[in-house]
């Protein structure tokens, strides 16, 4: 009999995690998922499991504290009994120049989009080292490839991620654990609504352009049924009517 396998999704109350968080459901994976809001990660595990039928498990935290992350793991492995899938997906978006940018919101940024998956990668890490196995799967951007005007502390905080998951897949490749960095262009999720300037709004022409968390969960999905000796190193993908 094959044992269910189980995920956790950061940052899945909505947007890309939440659509992540479905797909893996829909395959039958029990899914764990943790994000800040308890009323919002409350209602998006209902969603979720009324909609799959699959055990979801709601997490209250912040991956920007380390300890959160501690604890939403042990929450996981006690409620599932392994962590088989990891995808640190959580992260926020604040722009404007170099000139008339906070550096406060440089250092919170760099705290939830790269600590934070530092964090919960560390935190797993044991987890999926005693299995013997795992897929890591980090959510990056498009933004952690190459830099974009007004955009400087949120690449720099994606490219951080990027190169503490390159090294990360290096440490643990011959331990049965694969690492994965996804790098979306422009997603249809409410970043943009929360975003502090005006760029592909709810109702914009530009925003019905963005490709679905859903596109995004199909390129998880991807690589959690490669076969085992197979991997997917890094992805950068668009919208067909997006190029850079």
């Amino acid at each position: 009999m094959t044992q269910v396998k189980s995920a956790l999704v950061t940052g899945a109350s909505r947007g890309i995690g939440f659509g992540v968080a479905l797909r893996l459901a829909q395959e039958g994976i029990q899914t764990a998922i943790v994000g800040r809001d308890g009323r919002r990660i409350e209602q998006a595990s209902k969603k979720i499991t009324d909609i799959t039928g699959t055990q979801t498990l709601a997490i209250v935290g912040d991956v920007a504290i380390y300890s959160d992350c501690l604890s939403a793991v042990d929450a996981v492995v006690k409620k599932f009994g392994a962590i088989d899938v990891l995808v640190p997906n959580a992260g926020i978006g604040i722009i404007g120049s170099i000139a008339e940018s906070d550096p406060a919101d440089w250092a919170m940024m760099m705290e939830t989009n790269y600590l934070g998956t530092a964090h919960i990668v560390k935190a797993a890490l044991p987890v999926m080292q005693k299995q013997g196995s795992g897929d890591v799967i980090a959510i990056v951007s498009a933004g952690g490839t190459k830099g974009y005007p007004e955009w400087s502390g949120y690449c720099a905080s994606k490219w951080a991620v990027m190169g503490f998951m390159d090294s990360f897949a290096q440490e643990v490749i011959a331990q049965g654990i694969r690492v994965s960095t996804l790098c979306p262009g422009g997603v249809d999720t409410a970043f943009w609504d929360d975003l502090n300037k005006d760029i592909n709004r709810a109702g914009s022409e530009g925003r019905s352009k963005l490709m679905s968390p859903a596109d995004v969960a199909e390129m998880v999905m991807l690589q959690v049924n490669l076969p085992r000796n197979v991997m997917l190193k890094n992805a950068l993908f668009f919208p067909t009517t997006e190029w850079h």
